[in-house]
C-alpha cells in the first residue's frame, strides 16, 4: 500500500463514520504556549478545552508534525523521526471510547480491498493505562483481541507524573490529558523476543494511539479536574504505518524517504547499505532536509531562537554528517529537490514554495560550513586538551563560547565530544546561558504586573459565550457590559483610574489579527466611561477590550455605548487594503517567495515583512511602488466572499504564514491580482487608500527583509517634508532642485579627496616619527645564532589604525623581532598594537596581554598581529614596559 492510499483510505474510513475532513493546519501553532505543531490535536486544543465550539463534532485529518525531544535517535533507531504525518480522528463531546476503539479495530483488521488496512488480527496487541478498567473491558467486547495480548502501564516507580507513563497522554505542560490505549503489530520473531510490547518494542511496533481526553492538568502535571466534555483525540503514525503495509525494515526505506534517501548517497557518493555509520549519516541528511523544507515551506526562517532555532539546528545537524561522510560540495539543492519530488504531489507547499526552501537551505549550508570548518578547530583544540588533562568533559565555557560567539551549535559539540569519548557538563552549559539571559534582561523593560490569568478569559466566556464582532458593518453599537476582568479575575465594578480589560457581547471593535492592530475607542455607560486602547482575541471568539476607567465607575451588567476611534480605524483600513496589494505587486517584482511573513498595520503607516536574500533594488522597489499606486489609482473591484476553506483554496486564496483558518473564512479580492484569506477590514474602494510611499526597507534577521510605508494623508506628510527639505538643500547649494543631487555629489567627492590627502600627510608624517624611533629598539640574540629586534614605545597623536600601520613597517625594518606601540586616546584611554615576525614562533597576543591587563584592558587577535585597549590611558608607560618584559621572556633574554 503506497502512501497516497495509506491517507486515502484512512480519511475515507472515518469521513463514511461522519468525520468531517480538514486540511492539515501549519506546522507554526496558533498557540502562544506551543513552539511548533507536534500532534493532529493541536489545531483543536480550543474545542477540547472547551474554550470554542466546533461546527462538526467529528473530524479526520492528516496532519504535518514536528518535534524536536527525539533528535539524537534520528538515523540510529527504525522510527525515530523530526517531520513526521499524524493520521487522526477526533471527537469533541460525542463518542468516546468504545466507538474509538470498536473502529480502530475495524479499519486496521479489514482487508484491503474492503477499504482497511488488512492487518492480521492475531498479531495485534493493546496497551491500556493501568487503572484504565473501563478500556481493557472495551477491548475485550468490541474486538477479537484476547486478555493476553492485551497489556497494562502504569507510572514508572520515583514518578509522581502521570503522563510520566507511556499509555498516559498531555502536551508535556499545562493542557488537556487523560489515559490512552495504545495499537501495536507484531512484525515477527525474526526482530526480536515474544512477550509483547513490555518486552519489546521494535518487535512489537506502535502504530496508533488512542487518547481518551477527559481531564486538564497544570504545567507541573497535577489534574485539575475533568474538562468540560470528553474527548477522543487518536495518533496514527503515517511512516510506521508505511513501514508495516510496505514492509520494510524502517521507516527511512518507505516510499514517503526512500527515495529522498537514495538522492543523499547520489550526492556524497557514499552507497546506502556499505557501512553503518555512514548509513546514519545518510538518513540523518534526508531526514533532516525534509523535515526543514516543511518548515520553511509554512513560514519558519533560521534564527537564533525559538521555532528559528530548531530549524537552525536541523540544517545544520545536516551539513554536519554530509562533511562526515567526506562531501565538501553543496548538498542543501540536491536534497530539497528530492524533497519536491517525492512529496510534492501530497503536499503542494513545498512547490509553491520551492525559491524560498531553496534559497534558504542553500544560504544555511554556506553560512554553516564557514562555522564549521572555524568551529570543528576551535573544538579540536579544547577536546585535545581535555586528553591530554585527563579530563572526562569538554569545558562549558568552550561550547557556551561556540554556541554564543560563532553559532556553532551546542548539539554537535555534544555530538563530536562523544565521538571522543567524552561529555559536556550541561549544567554548566546552561549556567552560562542563565547568565547572559540575566545580562540581556537587566536592560529589558519588565512586565507590568496586569495579565489577566487564562482561567479567568475561560470563566468569562462560561459566563457570556462567544462575542459577536459587527465591526464590518457598524462603528458603534448599544451593548450590555458583560464582564470586566483583572490579574484577580474577575469583578462586579471598575472605578476611574482602574485598568480592566472589558468583554461585551456585541462590539464593533476589531481584535488584533492578521496584522491589523486592535481597535481604540470608548465605552460608556451612565456612570462611567471607558477609554479603550487596544482589543484582542485571549481564546477564540472572545474578544477582550483592555481599557482604562477615565471617568466614574462602571459596572457588570450596565448597558453601554460602545464607539470605535472612527478616524483611527479608517488609517488603518487604508493600510490594511494597501498590504494586499503591495504582496500581490511584491510577489510579481521580487520573486513568489516573497510571501507575507508578518505585518503590523497602525494609523496612517504599516510594515510588511517577507523572505527575502538580499537587499531590495533601489529600481525594483521604485518599480513596486509605482505599481502599487497605479493599482490604487485604477479603482479594481474589492469583493469580499465568505466560503468555506477548502472552496478558498479551490479559488486559489493565499492563506498566510502562521495564521489560524477555521471552517468558513472571508476571502478579499482586489481586481484580478489579489486574493487572501483575510479577516481585517478594508476600504470599499481602492482609491480610498490614497497616496502610498516607502519609508524604508531592510534586514531584520538573516533571509527576512522589512517594508516600512505610509499611505492616505501621512503619505502627503511624508513627501510634503521629504520636498521642503529637497528644496532647502537646493538653496544652500544656489541651485535648482533638480541639480542639488548632482551638486551635493561634486561636494562629497572633494571633501573624500582631502580627507584622503589629510589621512596620507599624517600617515606620512608618523613614519616620519617612527624612523627615529628605531634608535631605541633593543637587540637580543635569536634563533640560529642571528638577532633579533625589540622596539616597545609610545606614539602620542596616532590613531589605531596609523599604529598597526607603523609597528609593521617597524617590524619589518628591524628584519626579525617584535615591536610593541601605544598611544593615549583623545579620551584618555588606552591604545596599544603588537607585531612579531612569524619566524618567532610566538604570538602576538601573549606578547600584548601583561600590557593590555596593566590599562585595564584585554588583547585580542591572532598570529602575527594583536591590539588592545584599556580606560586607564595614563599607565601606558608602565603597559609598553609590562608588554617589553613579556617578549624578553618568550625570546629567552628576561
Amino acid at each position: 500500500m503506497d502512501a497516497h492510499r495509506i491517507r486515502h483510505t484512512f480519511l475515507e474510513f472515518f469521513r463514511s463514520k461522519d468525520h468531517r475532513v480538514r486540511q492539515s493546519a501549519s506546522l507554526i501553532p496558533n498557540d502562544p504556549t506551543m513552539l511548533l505543531t507536534i500532534a493532529g490535536m493541536v489545531p483543536f486544543k480550543p474545542y477540547f478545552l472547551g474554550e470554542a465550539v466546533p461546527d462538526h463534532p467529528r473530524a479526520a485529518t492528516v496532519q504535518k508534525s514536528a518535534r524536536t525531544v527525539d533528535i539524537e535517535n534520528v538515523g540510529y533507531t527504525t522510527r525515530h523521526l523530526t517531520f513526521f504525518e499524524m493520521l487522526g480522528n477526533f471527537s469533541f463531546g460525542d463518542y468516546f471510547k468504545r466507538e474509538a476503539i470498536r473502529w480502530a479495530w475495524e479499519l486496521s483488521t479489514t482487508p484491503q480491498e474492503q477499504g482497511g488496512f488488512g492487518f492480521e488480527p492475531e498479531r495485534i496487541w493493546a496497551t491500556v493505562f493501568e487503572e484504565d478498567d473501563e478500556s481493557a473491558q472495551l477491548w475485550l467486547e468490541e474486538t477479537d483481541v484476547p486478555a493476553e495480548r492485551i497489556q497494562r502501564i502504569g507510572v514508572p516507580e520515583g514518578s509522581s507524573r502521570l503522563d510520566a507513563s507511556d499509555n498516559y497522554w498531555s502536551l508535556g505542560g499545562a493542557g488537556p490529558c487523560g489515559p490512552c490505549s495504545e495499537l501495536y503489530y507484531d512484525r515477527g520473531p525474526e526482530h526480536g523476543p515474544d512477550g509483547g510490547p513490555l518486552v519489546d518494542e521494535t518487535r512489537f511496533l506502535e502504530f496508533w494511539n488512542l487518547v481518551f481526553m477527559q481531564y486538564e492538568q497544570d504545567a507541573d502535571g497535577n489534574v485539575l479536574g475533568e474538562l468540560p466534555q470528553q474527548n477522543v483525540d487518536t495518533g496514527m503514525g503515517f511512516e510506521r504505518m508505511a513501514m508495516l503495509l510496505q514492509d520494510v525494515p524502517n521507516v527511512y526505506e518507505t516510499d514517503v524517504l526512500r527515495p529522498i534517501l537514495d538522492r543523499a548517497a547520489d550526492v556524497t557518493g557514499i552507497g546506502y547499505g556499505e557501512r553503518e555509520d555512514a548509513d546514519v549519516s545518510l538518513r540523518v541528511l534526508a531526514e533532516h532536509t525534509r523535515s526543514a523544507s516543511f518548515l520553511i515551506a509554512d513560514g519558519v526562517l533560521p534564527s537564533n531562537e525559538g521555532r528559528g532555532y530548531v530549524l537552525r539546528r536541523l540544517l545544520r545537524r545536516a551539513v554536519k554528517h554530509a562533511r562526515s561522510l567526506g562531501h565538501e560540495g553543496a548538498v542543501m539543492p540536491a536534497m530539497t529537490d528530492a524533497v519536491r519530488q517525492t512529496l510534492g504531489d501530497a503536499w503542494s507547499e513545498l512547490v509553491e514554495q520551492r525559491e524560498l526552501v531553496d534559497r534558504v537551505c542553500a544560504s544555511e549550508e554556506e553560512h554553516f560550513t564557514r562555522t564549521l570548518a572555524y568551529g570543528t578547530g576551535m573544538l579540536d583544540e579544547a577536546i585535545a586538551k581535555a586528553k591530554a588533562e585527563g579530563w572526562s568533559h569538554v569545558p562549558a565555557a568552550t561550547a557556551f563560547t561556540l554556541h554564543d560567539t560563532y553559532g556553532f551549535p551546542v548539539d554537535l559539540t555534544v555530538e563530536i565530544a562523544r565521538e571522543q569519548g567524552l561529555d559536556l557538563d550541561r549544567d554548566a552549559f546552561a549556567e552560562h546561558m542563565e547568565a547572559q539571559r540575566a545580562r540581556s534582561r537587566a536592560g529589558a523593560k519588565g512586565g507590568d504586573g496586569t495579565a489577566v490569568p487564562i482561567e479567568t478569559y475561560r470563566e468569562a466566556v462560561a459566563r457570556t459565550g462567544p462575542s459577536d464582532f459587527i465591526g464590518y458593518t457598524r462603528t458603534d453599537t448599544e451593548t450590555p457590559l458583560a464582564a470586566l476582568l483583572s490579574r484577580e479575575g474577575l469583578r462586579d465594578r471598575a472605578e476611574e483610574g482602574d485598568e480592566v480589560e472589558v468583554v461585551l457581547p456585541r462590539t464593533p471593535f476589531y481584535a488584533e489579527g492578521g496584522g491589523q492592530l486592535g481597535d481604540h475607542g470608548v465605552i460608556e455607560t451612565e456612570t462611567g466611561r471607558l477609554e479603550v486602547v487596544d482589543t484582542f482575541e485571549p481564546l477564540e471568539g472572545l474578544y477582550a477590550h483592555r481599557a482604562r476607567v477615565a471617568s466614574g465607575e462602571v459596572r457588570t451588567g450596565q448597558d453601554a455605548h460602545a464607539a470605535i476611534d472612527l478616524d483611527r480605524r479608517v488609517s488603518i483600513t487604508r493600510g490594511h487594503t494597501a498590504t494586499h496589494i503591495l504582496h500581490a505587486t511584491l510577489k510579481e517584482v521580487v520573486g513568489d517567495h516573497a510571501v507575507q511573513a508578518g505585518s503590523a498595520i497602525d494609523a496612517g503607516r504599516f510594515r510588511f515583512d517577507f523572505p527575502h536574500f538580499e537587499a531590495v533594488a533601489r529600481d525594483q522597489l521604485s518599480e513596486v511602488e509605482e505599481w502599487v499606486n497605479a493599482r490604487i489609482a485604477a479603482d479594481p473591484e474589492i469583493d469580499v466572499v465568505e466560503t468555506s476553506i477548502d472552496e478558498a483554496q479551490r479559488m486559489g486564496a493565499i492563506a498566510l504564514f502562521g495564521e489560524k483558518y477555521g471552517e468558513h473564512v472571508r476571502v478579499v479580492r482586489i481586481g484580478d491580482f489579489s486574493k487572501e484569506l483575510c479577516g481585517g477590514t478594508h476600504v470599499h474602494r481602492t482609491p480610498e487608500v490614497g497616496l502610498f510611499t516607502v519609508l524604508a526597507e531592510g534586514s531584520i534577521a538573516a533571509n527576512l527583509r522589512r517594508i516600512e510605508a505610509v499611505t492616505g494623508p501621512e503619505a502627503f506628510q511624508h513627501l510634503a517634508r521629504e520636498r521642503m527639505v529637497a528644496e532647502q538643500v537646493a538653496h544652500l547649494l544656489n541651485v535648482g532642485t533638480d541639480e542639488a543631487v548632482q551638486r551635493v555629489e561634486a561636494l562629497l567627492e572633494r571633501v573624500k579627496a582631502a580627507e584622503k590627502a589629510a589621512q596620507q600627510a599624517r600617515q606620512d608624517a608618523l613614519m616620519a616619527r617612527g624612523a627615529a624611533l628605531l634608535d631605541d629598539a633593543e637587540r637580543l640574540p635569536g634563533p640560529d645564532g642571528g638577532s633579533v629586534g625589540l622596539l616597545a614605545a609610545g606614539v602620542e597623536g596616532a590613531d589605531r589604525d596609523g599604529l598597526k600601520i607603523l609597528a609593521a613597517d617597524l617590524r619589518n625594518r628591524l628584519g626579525s623581532g617584535v615591536v610593541v606601540l601605544g598611544t593615549t586616546t583623545p579620551d584618555g584611554k588606552a591604545s596599544l598594537v603588537a607585531v612579531v615576525s612569524p619566524d618567532l614562533g610566538i604570538e602576538a597576543a601573549d606578547v600584548l596581554r601583561p600590557g593590555a591587563e596593566t590599562v585595564g584592558g584585554g588583547a585580542g587577535g591572532r598570529g602575527e598581529l594583536a591590539q588592545a585597549g584599556g580606560k586607564e590611558g595614563d599607565r601606558l608607560g608602565d603597559a609598553l614596559e609590562a608588554s617589553r618584559r613579556e617578549a624578553r621572556e618568550r625570546l629567552g633574554a628576561a
